[in-house]
């Protein structure tokens, strides 16, 4: 009897340990699959940030050339209202002076 208790109890270590087995494969493919789902999120969260990173890059290099533009313009407009204010300034003393002319003509005898 001994003989059959012990192959009795080799089967059941047997069985046992393949249970144990075949429930650590499952613990282990369970880890595997999580991981690679934690793994494909961080990969998507960092895809996802460094597309931000280039259009924020992107932008602001927009920005500055805008910037640059905007001001060049700036100061082009300046220019041309300068000129026109030297115009309308000297147009004005020119229409002044001749405003005077003719009112010394016409009140003044000759």
């Amino acid at each position: 009897m001994e003989m059959k208790n012990i192959l009795g109890l080799s089967e059941r270590l047997t069985a046992l340990i393949e249970k144990a087995e075949a429930e650590a494969q499952e613990i282990v493919s369970k880890a595997q699959r999580k991981s690679e789902t934690s793994l494909a999120e961080a990969r998507k969260e960092a895809d996802r940030r460094r597309l931000l990173a280039q259009r924020r890059t992107g932008l602001e290099e927009f920005l500055a050339e805008s910037e640059a533009e905007a001001e060049k313009e700036a100061k082009k407009v300046t220019k041309d209202y300068e000129k026109r204010v030297k115009e309308i300034t000297n147009t004005s003393e020119e229409k002044i002076k001749e405003a005077v002319e003719y009112i010394i003509q016409e009140v003044l005898p000759k």
